[in-house]
């Protein structure tokens, strides 16, 4: 069976402003586009003071004021680096790994032994020698491995890890997915499953027409519906390097 790991940075750009800054732990920050015109990346605590994604900076001023948020320009060439220190690490200590995004990367951890324990380890040492906290989802497929990922970065209990290689463990982690937040799927296509009574990845999972699936979604979602039933359809791919996020928000 194949074992994927997704090991994706939190706040990526301001987890990158906050190594230089480790007084900042705790505290709400955000990181601006260029000119300084909307909040591109927020941690946690800037989310719970109100600041959403992509909010224009002139609209939160007052806001970021009030509740003391820190605020950063942003530095691209910074981000570049220390993202390449985190793929680094993986390489070295994963047989194959697919840079997805700046700071998210699919591993290949098949015919490992202690899956947990290594992603443990990977989120450890990324932390100690970078200083960039990962959450990371462990799963037979890469959709299912997404899923993971999602409620190791959201549960305390989970402590930045979780691994579903198990089908009971998938099943738990489907249903308290809402099939918006599946990878592949979004918000306009999850209201055609909605009508069709699909809500969580579960409900998706367990839906038998593949036909209408098909219809709905083409091949592809066909694709993400059997991967959510643990059996894999896309692999790694090793071919491109893909730094996408900093690319597109520079322009």
């Amino acid at each position: 069976m194949k074992s994927f790991a997704l090991v994706d940075c939190n706040s990526f750009y301001c987890s990158c402003e906050r190594v230089f800054r480790p007084d900042l732990w705790g505290k709400p920050v955000i990181v601006l586009s260029n000119n300084d015109g909307c909040a591109i990346a927020r941690t946690s605590e800037a989310k719970k003071v109100g600041i959403k994604m992509g909010d224009p900076f002139f609209k939160i001023k007052n806001l970021c004021s009030k509740h003391n948020v820190h605020i950063f320009s942003s530095n691209f060439s910074l981000y570049t680096n220390i993202s390449d220190r985190v793929m680094n690490t993986l390489r070295k200590n994963c047989p194959d790994v697919e840079v997805y995004s700046v700071d998210e990367a699919f591993c290949d951890l098949t015919g490992m032994s202690n899956l947990s324990e290594h992603g443990h380890f990977l989120k450890n040492k990324i932390y100690k020698d970078i200083g960039v906290p990962v959450g990371i989802g462990i799963a037979p497929t890469k959709v299912l491995a997404k899923v993971a990922n999602r409620i190791a970065k959201t549960s305390t209990k989970a402590n930045g890890v979780v691994n579903i290689m198990e089908p009971k463990y998938q099943d738990i982690a489907l249903k308290m997915t809402p099939v918006e937040d599946i990878w592949g799927v979004g918000k306009a296509n999850s209201k055609k499953l909605h009508l069709l009574g699909i809500h969580t990845a579960y409900d998706f999972k367990e839906f038998k027409n593949d036909r209408l699936i098909q219809k709905i979604l083409t091949k592809v979602g066909l694709q993400i519906k059997k991967e959510l039933q643990g059996t894999s359809c896309f692999p790694l791919n090793l071919s491109i390097e893909n730094k996408k996020d900093i690319e597109e928000i520079k322009k």
